[in-house]
């Protein structure tokens, strides 16, 4: 094995905090490897918030990427790297959503949630049935829709909880709250979509 080969394989191996680490002393194979791991949950994340406009999504993402690089050095690992990067990236979209002015959901702009969350088999049964497949379809765009018009705090929290499986504590460490309100804001968010969905049942 080259050596080359050999760095790349311990990478691959390594923690998001020994990445992090080694990213923050300035190997860039480190942070390449970090980003290469952590970018697509980061992605997803900035999307749904920013209702499925993924320029927004990828530009938020990217600027959230720079600051994460350029503040890598001071990381104190008091909490997952994942955690740290969701903290950025909500920022991030915060503030793109404040530039720019409310738009009237647009079945166009509306990107439904992918088939890797929660349903793994979606692609496979819309492949075998086109019955199937229109009404998951549809349910994904309501589901899309309905998440769209919770209010911000709650859709970034079902978000993180219900696709990127985040713990209580580390999502109230990205708003910046309290696992109480945490549950609270889940609690809400779940309620709403579970009426908006009722059609579903």
């Amino acid at each position: 094995m080259s050596r080359e080969s050999s760095v790349a394989a311990g990478l691959a191996e390594a923690s998001d905090h020994v990445l992090a680490r080694r990213a923050g002393l300035g190997d860039r194979a480190a942070f390449d490897e970090l980003f290469a791991r952590l970018f697509p949950p980061t992605l997803r994340f900035a999307t749904r918030l920013l209702d499925g406009d993924t320029v927004a999504a990828e530009d938020a993402v990217q600027e959230a990427w720079i600051k994460a690089w350029k503040g890598l050095p001071d990381f104190a690992g008091r909490s997952t790297v994942q955690t740290w990067l969701f903290t950025i990236v909500q920022r991030e979209a915060i503030e793109r959503r404040r530039r720019r002015r409310p738009l009237p959901v647009d079945n166009q702009l509306l990107e439904p949630l992918s088939a890797e969350h929660r349903l793994g088999s979606t692609q496979t049964r819309q492949r075998s049935n086109p019955e199937t497949a229109a009404l998951s379809s549809e349910l994904w765009e309501t589901l899309t829709r309905a998440l769209g018009e919770l209010p911000w705090t709650q859709r970034a929290t079902w978000v993180l909880r219900e696709l990127e499986d985040q713990s209580y504590a580390d999502i109230a460490e990205v708003l910046n709250t309290t696992p109480t309100v945490v549950r609270g804001q889940l609690h809400r968010a779940r309620r709403t979509l579970a009426i908006r969905m009722e059609q579903w049942r």
